[in-house]
């Protein structure tokens, strides 16, 4: 990424322009992936970039935005006890991403994954399903989006 870059956040899919770059407190004119960085950007607020938000330029990535429900592949952890409900709320963790889901599970190693915030993924992506408010294991179930 570059000063004066235009890039898309995503999931809200503004644009974006890169005022500024700063690495270790110094400014910078270019930075490589992966970098810890900081940004002064034109065209959004701080109030609409939360955490899990991913930069790209646009057209960049296949990279696509969960509104709707996605098929993913599903393997139940061994170590997790419980039932899996249908419309009972998890969270899913893609990538840097923790979202809100509810699932449709149909006992053949497939899931729809129905997401209750918007959360960026792009296909073969590896998952985790997650319980947090489970007593012991609150790791349920991995898999790829399809």
């Amino acid at each position: 990424m570059k000063t004066f870059d235009h890039l898309k956040i995503l999931p809200s899919g503004k644009d974006i322009l890169v005022k500024s770059i700063q690495m270790h407190d110094d400014p910078v004119t270019e930075s490589k992936s992966p970098a810890r960085v900081g940004l002064a950007v034109k065209g959004v607020d701080a109030d609409d970039i939360s955490r899990g938000d991913v930069l790209c330029s646009p057209g960049s990535l296949n990279l696509k935005v969960a509104t709707d429900a996605i098929p993913a592949g599903f393997i139940k952890s061994p170590y997790y006890k419980g039932d899996l409900i249908d419309n009972q709320t998890y969270v899913i963790s893609v990538g840097i991403q923790i979202k809100p889901v509810k699932i449709k599970y149909n006992n053949t190693g497939t899931i729809q994954i129905i997401p209750e915030k918007s959360f960026v993924f792009f296909s073969g992506q590896n998952y985790a399903l997650l319980k947090p408010d489970n007593v012991g294991t609150r790791i349920i179930a991995k898999g790829i989006i399809q």
